[in-house]
């Protein structure tokens, strides 16, 4: 009965301390700026995807016309697969800079995938003898001999 006693009194005092907040200002207990922008360096060169969605965004907050952190959200979204988040931060850093290369071709890339999936879903929905079918099949094709080609342009260099 002791031990019970005293596991309860002490499961009691760790659930506590777990829920006490912390009472020093919000000013205090904020990751500095320059603190926040090597920690999500540090996530983006170490390709934690959703550590870098998580910081970004927190300097997004802060530097709302910041294009590099629209920029690297927008790749660790397109690197997760989730092309139309990727699509919509490349958008806003575009807002920011609408001559900035990189973003161009990264936001090219992903939806060349989005419309490999769309091609990929109309050719899964119709008969092989079907016009569409066969167009569908074509697009593919073609859009996958642009990456190939892009990535062999990549490797001469």
């Amino acid at each position: 009965m002791r031990y019970f006693k005293l596991s309860t009194l002490l499961f009691i005092l760790l659930a506590a301390a777990c829920n006490v907040k912390n009472t020093m200002p919000a000013s205090e207990t904020k990751i500095d700026e320059s603190a926040l922008k090597k920690i999500a360096a540090t996530a983006y060169n170490n390709e934690a995807w959703k550590d870098v969605i998580r910081y970004y965004k927190q300097l997004s907050k802060k530097f709302p016309n910041n294009t590099e952190s629209w920029y690297r959200i927008g790749n660790a979204y397109a690197q997760l697969n989730q092309t139309r988040f990727a699509l919509g931060a490349y958008q806003k850093a575009l807002a920011i800079d609408s001559s900035n290369n990189k973003i161009l071709h990264n936001m090219g890339v992903v939806q060349l995938q989005e419309s490999t999936r769309t091609f990929l879903d109309l050719k899964n929905q119709t008969q092989p003898n079907d016009p569409l079918h066969i167009r569908a099949q074509l697009v593919i094709n073609a859009i996958a001999n642009l990456f190939y080609k892009e990535f062999e342009i990549e490797m001469e260099n």
